[in-house]
């Protein structure tokens, strides 16, 4: 089972699709995860994809961070970041993960945060059933 991410906002992103080795991120219009579209306020809600060809390659451990091993893993989750960064300086964004097919699920947390919190090294804010959202920059 895969790790499902989407982020929420009020102006239309560009639909994309995975091409192995060359993708870090991407949208698809949502299907069988429609019912997840309840969860947000916002006009357009996207399923984002990582490298891995789903939302497992976001997951992502600040321990991890200088290890030689995991530097390829911290492409996707960094343009996950940069993203945010960009969006939020129009608007606020929301957004949710959870495990595929879990989508009734009830929201666990709501939180707010700043996007200039968030860092790889640091802090990164990708937890299971925990709706954020990501304040418009100031």
């Amino acid at each position: 089972m895969c790790f499902a991410v989407y982020i929420g906002t009020n102006e239309k992103q560009t639909i994309t699709t995975w091409k192995q080795d060359k993708t870090l991120l991407y949208f698809e219009e949502l299907k069988d995860d429609e019912i997840v579209k309840t969860k947000f306020s916002k006009l357009f809600v996207y399923y984002v994809g990582a490298d891995t060809c789903c939302s497992c390659g976001f997951a992502w451990e600040v321990e991890n961070f200088d290890e030689p091993d995991e530097q390829d893993n911290k492409k996707s989750p960094q343009a996950l970041i940069d993203f945010i960064a960009t969006q939020t300086k129009k608007e606020d964004l929301e957004f949710y993960c959870c495990w595929e097919g879990d989508w009734n699920d009830p929201i666990k947390e709501k939180v707010e945060l700043n996007i200039s919190d968030v860092s790889l090294d640091k802090y990164y804010f990708m937890d299971e059933k925990r709706f954020v959202t990501f304040k418009k920059q100031t």
